[in-house]
């Protein structure tokens, strides 16, 4: 094919492209128009024109259905987390919050092990075996200072040394983690959510439920600690 032969098919395609009713008027030039299919006979250029259409509604109804599919799933997560939140008002002791924390997130969002860092000593030790004391000039605390600064939740996989940190002997089981960052830039602590799915957290996933759910966790925080702290804070 020689470059006449090329710019003319580019003026011709421009042209039908600017008047798409170029063929409406001109019916002779429609009916001499065939396109081969790939593996049979020759086809009427409405016929291969209403194929793409139901091939694009049909990619459009999927999209629609994904859409909703999320926008039902995150509807039900919010009816939890404010149902979870009202439970969580009610609980003064932290044992008992955290305790039923980790159960609600085992059991709503589908978690297999959780795990709450805290700075604050006297809390920590008040709240049970769901959460752990960390020095915050613990050194090991570095490797999660970008995920801390970030102020919101983290999805994705965790490199051995901070599942090890996180999970201790439970890290080998862990494929995905969510980090949601305590307090602002992470000044109360960190909580780790994992999973044996490595699917289940992933860069990128929506985390409105877990960020609202960390400002409720910092606000009971600021509630359970000492009187003198508080006055201080």
């Amino acid at each position: 094919m020689s470059k006449d032969d090329v710019s003319l098919n580019d003026i011709v395609a421009r042209y039908l492209r600017r008047n798409p009713a170029f063929l409406s008027e001109y019916p002779d030039v429609l009916e001499a128009l065939h396109l081969n299919h790939q593996t049979g006979p020759a086809s009427s250029l409405i016929e291969r024109q209403v194929a793409q259409l139901r091939r694009k509604n049909h990619e459009l109804n999927r999209q629609l259905s994904r859409l909703m599919h999320v926008a039902s799933e995150n509807e039900q997560l919010m009816a939890r987390l404010h149902q979870l939140t009202l439970e969580l008002m009610t609980i003064e002791k932290p044992r008992a919050f955290f305790k039923h924390l980790a159960k609600s997130l085992r059991d709503d969002f589908k978690a297999d092990i959780v795990k709450v860092c805290l700075f604050e000593p006297h809390t920590a030790q008040l709240a049970g075996d769901q959460v752990t004391w960390v020095d915050p000039e613990d050194e090991q605390l570095q490797q999660f200072q970008s995920h801390l600064s970030r102020n919101h939740t983290v999805c994705g996989r965790l490199n051995e040394s901070k599942l090890k940190f996180l999970f201790d002997s439970k890290s080998r089981w862990v494929q995905s983690t969510a980090l949601v960052p305590l307090g602002e830039d992470g000044s109360d602590g960190i909580m780790a959510i994992g999973s044996s799915d490595p699917a289940r957290f992933y860069p990128g996933m929506g985390t409105l439920f877990l960020d609202l759910l960390a400002d409720v966790i910092a606000s009971s925080l600021s509630n359970s600690r000492p009187q003198e702290q508080r006055l201080t804070a």
